[in-house]
């Protein structure tokens, strides 16, 4: 079970990744594809999450975020997930993001099976290119959060990932311009996941979908 679950996962992303289309109605008004607004960057740094999907036997399955601790920030308090800047010691980005999720929520980096990489996501008010890799999990594992960086994780039903009605609209301040505007995310549980986070969370979504339909 476990080989066919991960062979379906590893088909539709080398083959049916949803792309930058998953990211189009997540993105805030005025801000471009990542693929465009990657263009115009200078010098942008690297870094990488990790989608952790836990599919066990016991358990709904589920997946794993982040709330940030406030701290003087552009990504202060957001929810997210584990991951962060390239080190210099790390061997590629695969590393930085089994690195971070050791690093911030405990999770042993033996346990994590990678699957692929999504799109990745340029985020241009702290010129970050972030390059998500998703992993799948067989078994339920013991999470710490760090208390510097991480104020609380967050276990997510998978099934409540894929329910449109958890889509919303939300006006927000943007913090280097000081304007409001309406953007979209996802609601889950009173936690508000938008920018970044909601474009990568959003083809999670469609990889999800895709997942379910083809294993009936």
């Amino acid at each position: 079970m476990q080989e066919k679950t991960k062979q379906l996962f590893k088909e539709i992303i080398e083959n049916q990744l949803p792309g930058e289309d998953a990211h189009l109605m997540m993105l805030p008004k005025g801000r471009q594809l990542s693929s465009i607004s990657r263009k115009e960057a200078v010098d942008p740094k690297q870094a990488s999450v990790a989608v952790h999907l836990f599919i066990t036997k016991l358990e709904e399955p589920y997946l794993i975020l982040i709330k940030r601790s406030v701290y003087d920030g552009a990504h202060s308090g957001q929810i997210a997930f584990p991951g962060g800047k390239l080190d210099e010691k790390d061997k590629n980005l695969i590393q930085t993001a089994l690195r971070e999720s050791h690093e911030e929520i405990g999770l042993s980096t033996d346990e994590s099976q990678l699957i692929g990489a999504l799109s990745p996501v340029y985020i241009p008010i702290s010129n970050f290119n972030v390059q998500p890799f998703l992993f799948l999990h067989f078994n339920s594992l013991a999470l710490l959060a760090e208390d510097r960086e991480v104020a609380e994780i967050l276990t997510v039903p998978l099934s409540e990932i894929i329910e449109d009605k958890n889509i919303h609209k939300k006006e927000i301040t943007l913090m280097d311009t000081n304007e409001s505007i309406e953007v979209t995310g996802f609601l889950l549980h009173e936690n508000w996941v938008w920018g970044a986070s909601a474009l990568i969370l959003n083809e999670v979504k469609e990889v999800l979908k895709i997942y379910y339909r083809e294993e009936k």
